[in-house]
């Protein structure tokens, strides 16, 4: 689950506090109940006007911990006498009965046709109304689904008894919060000197090389090696066992590393021979503990040449010298640093203020977010090509530190709404505008369609971001910040700390 699950769960509890009781019709033989009950809801949801009880149900609400309640209620008999009475009064005057004129039929022929199904409707509405007062009287921000229990067969209750139910349900993570204005923080930072713009440079030079034909030579590390390679499977060939000029890097381990082992300090016009065990968890099952034999004709054997490091060289990158291009890249250097130090002293805010709060969180919320934190990261694996077997030796890490991040997540979240309560933090127009552009510099979107997504479906999502921005640079504006400048070595083993 991604961090916007917060606001997807709350405005779940919305919908769910207006239509946890929400009736489901019952099929009840005859056309006239049919009828009647159509134009009788068409006719209540017309004219409906706010609930009020003839005597008010009571409550008896428990905190059970970890934001879950329990609340028993009872809802007197006489309500349900009185509005069993106006359900079928209504039914009489909307019900079209043969043998009798609209809203003449007698009401003990009602009662007779009608009376289950009209006690079972007017009870779900009362304890969907009981519901809503409780919830409404103790300000309860609902966070899931909740349960019901003693609710079944509730037509069969005798007219001159109470109604009673018992009702589970947690609310939203609780916090009280910490220190978050004034707080003394740290940002480290370091200047990047003429080794790091060399490596820059070098990375560069790797990246505008191209693979050159060399002659006379063996094949070795990082070499393309041009191949056409035929696989059979108890010498009947497989689909995707077949490639004709095929660039193959080595030391890409592609074939679970034979490849590499029977190309390594090959020449142009060998052919080479090597045995593939599919392994048992295989993704492609056909595949799946099988063996292949593959042969592999050598074609050509490239090499990577790197372009010279001169003024030439600069110019393809946009500067006009060498020099020119070292200043470019110290520039761009010194923003990177400065950005992932404003990161990590954003992380240390954060870890501080969610350190000195305490919060109370509801459990299926924790086990719903750590669920999907451990989907996400066995999925990455699989794409990694893992095989089960070793995602399975790593699950109880996997578990663990799906947990540990579920918390995190939580805690900053809950935390982020709490300060934006507190200090009244509201989204406007213009932020919505803003957010849009900085999509569509970030994606290359067009704006109009940012724009209608965010209005149509992305409204929430994007509602958050923009909270937990506004949170982030309240907290950095009043927060008291030295600076300490440290060597490269200190500032990436700081900023890559958890």
């Amino acid at each position: 689950m991604s961090p916007e699950k917060f606001s997807e769960q709350n405005t779940k509890a919305e919908k769910t506090q207006e239509e946890t009781m929400e009736k489901v019709e019952q099929e009840v033989k005859g056309e006239e109940l049919t009828s009647s009950n159509d134009k009788l809801h068409k006719h209540s949801a017309e004219n409906e006007e706010e609930f009020k009880f003839e005597q008010a149900p009571t409550f008896e609400v428990e905190y059970k911990g970890e934001c879950l309640y329990q609340a028993k209620i009872s809802i007197p008999a006489v309500n349900s006498k009185v509005e069993t009475a106006k359900y079928l009064e209504k039914l009489k005057e909307e019900a079209t009965i043969r043998g009798f004129r609209k809203g003449k039929a007698p009401m003990w022929l009602l009662e007779n046709k009608f009376g289950k199904a009209a006690k079972k409707e007017v009870r779900e509405k009362l304890i969907s109304e009981a519901w809503k007062k409780l919830i409404e009287e103790n300000k309860f921000k609902l966070f899931s689904t909740p349960r019901f229990e003693g609710i079944d067969d509730i037509e069969e209750i005798p007219e001159d008894q109470d109604i009673h139910c018992v009702v589970n349900f947690e609310v939203a993570p609780k916090c009280e919060l910490g220190k978050y204005r004034n707080l003394e923080l740290e940002r480290v930072i370091f200047e990047p000197n003429e080794n790091i713009i060399n490596e820059r440079l070098e990375a560069l030079r790797t990246r505008y090389s191209i693979y050159e034909s060399v002659s006379n030579t063996e094949a070795q590390e990082n070499d393309q090696v041009i191949i056409d390679f035929n696989g059979t499977i108890d010498g009947q060939a497989f689909q995707g066992g077949t490639a004709t000029n095929y660039p193959y890097i080595l030391g890409s381990n592609r074939f679970f590393g034979k490849f590499d082992e029977a190309l390594m300090g090959s020449k142009v016009g060998d052919i080479k021979t090597c045995e593939v065990e599919f392994p048992e968890d295989y993704s492609n099952k056909s595949l799946a503990g099988k063996k292949a034999i593959f042969e592999i004709k050598v074609k050509d054997i490239k090499r990577k040449q790197l372009p010279e490091l001169n003024d030439e060289f600069a110019k393809q990158l946009g500067s006009e010298t060498l020099d020119e291009l070292k200043q470019k890249i110290k520039k761009e250097l010194e923003n990177s640093i400065l950005q992932e130090s404003n990161r990590k002293l954003e992380q240390d805010a954060i870890l501080k203020i969610t350190e000195n709060s305490t919060f109370e969180i509801p459990k299926s919320f924790i086990e719903e977010v750590t669920k999907g934190y451990i989907e996400d990261e066995i999925n990455k694996l699989r794409q990694m090509r893992i095989p089960n077997s070793e995602i399975e030796k790593q699950r109880e890490k996997l578990e663990q530190d799906a947990h540990e991040k579920a918390l995190r997540m939580i805690k900053w979240f809950t935390v982020v709404h709490e300060i934006a309560e507190a200090e009244g933090i509201e989204v406007t127009e213009e932020d919505y505008e803003n957010e849009a552009q900085n999509i569509q510099r970030g994606t290359g979107i067009d704006l109009d369609t940012i724009k209608s997504y965010i209005q149509n479906q992305g409204k929430g999502d994007v509602t958050d971001t923009i909270i937990r921005k506004k949170v982030l640079q309240l907290i950095i504006n009043n927060a008291k910040i030295t600076d300490r400048v440290v060597t490269q070595e200190e500032w990436e083993k700081i900023i890559t700390a958890e």
